[in-house]
């Protein structure tokens, strides 16, 4: 089962962390402001973007809100290490 968090690194920037890879690169992250929820879109049309069901807390949002894009960190599927790339972090919404 996919696990996935949201946290902050030392430098401020926003990282989104799993432990099963996603089915595609993320092309952008879309931000529903007022649902507090993320969807992400992949690179890869065929796959289905995801809806991550779960709302952040006022207070993440409030870090979110400042954000335009974050970092994505998945393991790699051939060695088992991790690889962590940029993406865009789109605001929607007031």
């Amino acid at each position: 089962m996919r696990s996935v968090n949201l946290g902050e690194m030392p430098n401020g920037d926003l990282i989104l962390v799993t432990n099963e890879a996603f089915p595609a690169d993320i092309k952008r992250v879309e931000y529903y402001r007022d649902q507090k929820l993320f969807m992400l879109i992949y690179e890869d049309e065929e796959h289905e973007s995801d809806l991550m069901h779960y709302e952040l807390a006022d207070e993440i949002a409030r870090k979110v809100h400042k954000k335009s894009n974050l970092m994505i960190v998945e393991p790699q599927g051939e060695t088992g290490g991790q690889t962590g790339y940029y993406a865009s972090l789109i605001q929607i919404g007031a």
